[in-house]
């Protein structure tokens, strides 16, 4: 793509690009992002934005081969915008983001994209599973050799977060238990940790063994269930968009509280999370009013996630592992007879953040080959 003409405003750059598309860009938003005002080595801003006037206008622009290049007043040297880096910036000065990808939201007939183990090791391959990932908020890979593989997985994807229960946790049934998963009883539907601060990004869940009969996994797309609760009872959505819920986890060691919103929105009022754990909440409390009517929303969605049509059954074998998105993919499982034979499920976490980096490293190599 290349620019065709520049002209300028009291306080804009405009450019023409050989598509017609004609792009926007303010004086002071230029010198901000100048690439001289960042270290070389760190890619860190060294420049003052307060060292500059707000309405800092260029003296000159030109169109050379280097790029577009702007004088300033009063600095003798001037900036270089290279046509690639402005292209980059040209969708409202927005930064195209390789990471940005649009959710689809799915319902109990849905089918998760599969994924061999071996085949993600490559780049590309793990670009395409990591996009189906943020897109469906649920994949399964599959073929993974060895206890330690469904770990050694997600080194290649990012750094792991650790929890009250650790950086690796062991899904098998205790004599002890400190938490729901860690019994062989039932699991209602639910995203982990709503108690954190930040509730952990992505799950991963290994399976070593299911040799038990019952145990069958149960997922459910969250924003799917928010979807159809904003279309049919807007006032409901409303209170569970906008009022928080009150978690709490707490046992010998640790009592850990958060209040979060169950469904989040993002400044375009898209979703973006669906926070819901019904065995965690503290229960609605009343310190912002209209208790009751936030009850009643909250118990209206208890039955929504309830509800037939959302949930898919599986039962994962030894050697695949399923990744879920924990902001948005309700997890959960049926209850299986610990006699009848083992049943181990090895997980961590892994935050969306360190997804999206990695989504970005890998284009930007194979961009450069």
């Amino acid at each position: 793509m290349n620019i065709l003409s520049i002209s300028v405003t009291t306080d804009t750059l405009e450019l023409l690009w050989s598509d017609d598309v004609i792009s926007n860009y303010p004086f002071i938003w230029l010198r901000d992002i100048d690439p001289s005002g960042f270290h070389p080595q760190t890619k860190e801003r060294i420049f003052d934005l307060t060292s500059v006037d707000f309405d800092i206008q260029a003296t000159s622009v030109r169109l050379t081969e280097r790029g577009v290049e702007l004088q300033w007043p009063a600095q003798p040297q001037g900036s270089v915008f290279s046509q690639q880096l402005l292209f980059d910036y040209r969708q409202h000065c927005a930064l195209q983001d390789p990471a940005k990808i649009d959710y689809q939201s799915w319902q109990g007939d849905f089918n998760p994209p599969r994924h061999c183990a071996e085949q993600v090791q490559q780049p590309a391959a793990m670009a395409t599973m990591l996009r189906d990932l943020k897109r469906y908020g649920l994949v399964i890979i599959t073929d993974l050799v060895g206890d330690r593989s469904g770990e050694q997985l997600g080194d290649l994807i990012g750094f792991k977060r650790e929890s009250n229960f650790g950086v690796m946790f062991e899904v098998i049934n205790k004599p002890e238990p400190n938490n729901l998963a860690y019994t062989s009883v039932s699991l209602p539907l639910h995203t982990d940790l709503p108690n954190q601060e930040l509730p952990p990004g992505y799950q991963f869940l290994h399976c070593i063994a299911n040799e038990a009969q019952g145990g069958e996994s149960i997922l459910a797309d969250g924003y799917a269930i928010a979807e159809d609760l904003r279309n049919q009872n807007t006032e409901q959505f409303n209170l569970l968009s906008s009022r928080s819920m009150p978690f709490r986890f707490h046992d010998n060691n640790v009592d850990i509280r958060f209040r979060h919103k169950i469904i989040g929105l993002d400044e375009e009022q898209q979703i973006n999370s669906f926070i819901f754990n019904a065995h965690l909440a503290a229960g609605p409390d009343f310190v912002a009013g209209n208790g009751l009517e936030y009850f009643s929303a909250y118990r209206e969605l208890i039955s929504r996630v309830r509800r037939p049509q959302y949930p898919l059954q599986l039962k994962l074998q030894a050697g695949e592992m399923m990744i879920f998105d924990n902001r948005r993919v309700l997890h959960g499982r049926k209850s299986f007879d610990p006699s009848s034979g083992k049943r181990h499920l090895r997980g961590y976490y892994i935050d969306r953040g360190e997804v999206d980096s990695r989504l970005r490293i890998i284009a930007r190599e194979l961009q450069s080959e």
